[in-house]
């Protein structure tokens, strides 16, 4: 009965935490101006031109270099580390050459006087490339020899796959936005006091950030949700529920998304199958007569269901992995990625809100709304390829 009182207890707070988060709404607090209009994980259309903007001391927000002094500041460099009257503006998405093993690429922000610069590689959900931290810090070893930084900046701030560092050794440093960033916005928001729009701008952003950051839970909400599940009787119960908090998860899944999917196959008269082993994972729907292919939804990540993506790709396991001639690529013109290596005719991933199959969307998952968006997904896909009569290899 523990455990009953314990989810009774929890419960309750949630609902008058769901209480206060409709009023909130109903007052408008909840409007944000780049969920409105898109924007929300765009890499390079929101968040690289963001922050460049905010540390270009001649952006538009008026306050020459007091934001990059205060970004300077957390990176433990002085002020008067670059000339701010000589800062270039080729400063978001600069071109360094043809890619090589060694060299060239497109680095996503960049601050520079022709004698220091920082390098800022800009990660939300875009995959490492092969030897593009490499890459960069031989730029900036070669272009900047009074010193340059590198900084790999992230969601959590993880460190980079050793693809990206061509197994070599050299200095670069972590941020986060959840963390370094939105510690820094704050600061920002501070300085632009006497800006009115700026500062209300910022603090859009900041919001933004704590939203795709999983870091906007309502602070008296996560106090009393902690103290409950420290009192002393109720310690043991939340113990015996987090020792089963991923076969919960795992279950919830198979109930709310690949169980509606299998319905979905089965009345659309398709062959489906469902892989739930270790690393990649996902569930796949195929009609008869394709030869090999598939219409997927898929993880590469199975341990923390992160990055669910749609697509066409092998449903035999043992030739999914094989590399098809490019020549033969088919892109559907419903999936927003380019064909590649096993993906031939194009992915693309969830909607944001629900890319990450985690436990802050559950509620999507139980109500129903995730499978049914991989369904109408499924639906795109396969109204294309019979539209279009496209060929499966």
């Amino acid at each position: 009965m523990k455990i009953e009182s314990l989810l009774a207890e929890i419960s309750e707070i949630y609902r008058q935490a769901e209480k206060n988060r409709l009023e909130k709404v109903k007052q408008g607090e909840c409007f944000n101006v780049f969920n409105t209009i898109g924007l929300r994980t765009e890499e390079v259309r929101l968040h690289s031109a963001f922050l460049a903007e905010l540390l270009n001391p001649q952006g538009t927000h008026g306050l020459s270099s007091l934001f990059l002094e205060a970004f300077f500041k957390r990176l433990g460099l002085s002020n008067d580390y670059l000339d701010v009257n000589k800062v270039s503006q080729d400063i978001k998405e600069r071109s360094i050459g043809s890619v090589t093993d060694k060299e060239g690429g497109r680095i996503d922000i960049i601050i520079e006087d022709g004698k220091h610069a920082v390098l800022i590689e800009n990660k939300i959900y875009a995959e490492d490339q092969k030897n593009q931290l490499l890459r960069y810090y031989n730029y900036g070893k070669d272009k900047y020899q009074d010193g340059f930084i590198l900084i790999y900046l992230t969601l959590d701030g993880h460190e980079p796959n050793k693809c990206s560092l061509g197994n070599k050794k050299f200095a670069f440093t972590c941020l986060s936005y959840s963390c370094e960033i939105v510690e820094w916005l704050e600061e920002c928001i501070l300085i632009a006091n006497q800006k009115p729009l700026v500062k209300s701008v910022i603090i859009q952003y900041k919001d933004l950030l704590k939203q795709i950051t999983h870091t906007d839970m309502d602070t008296n909400y996560s106090e009393q949700l902690l103290n409950t599940m420290l009192k002393p009787e109720n310690v043991i119960a939340v113990g015996e529920m987090l020792s089963v908090q991923y076969d919960w998860l795992n279950r919830i899944i198979s109930k709310y998304i690949w169980e509606p999917l299998r319905q979905f196959a089965t009345e659309r008269g398709l062959n489906h199958g469902v892989d739930n082993g270790y690393g990649e994972s996902g569930f796949w729907i195929y009609k008869s007569d394709w030869r090999r292919y598939g219409v997927f939804v898929w993880t590469d990540r199975k341990n923390d269901w992160y990055r669910m993506y749609v697509g066409v790709s092998y449903f035999e396991y043992p030739k999914r992995n094989e590399k098809i001639n490019k020549k033969d690529y088919q892109k559907l013109d419903c999936l927003k990625e380019n064909p590649c290596d096993g993906w031939p005719y194009g992915w693309e991933y969830l909607r944001d809100d629900i890319m990450n199959w985690d436990c802050d969307i559950t509620k999507k998952i139980v109500s129903g709304d995730v499978a049914n968006y991989i369904i109408e997904k499924f639906n795109e896909i396969l109204l294309e390829i019979e539209e279009k009569k496209v060929i499966m290899l």
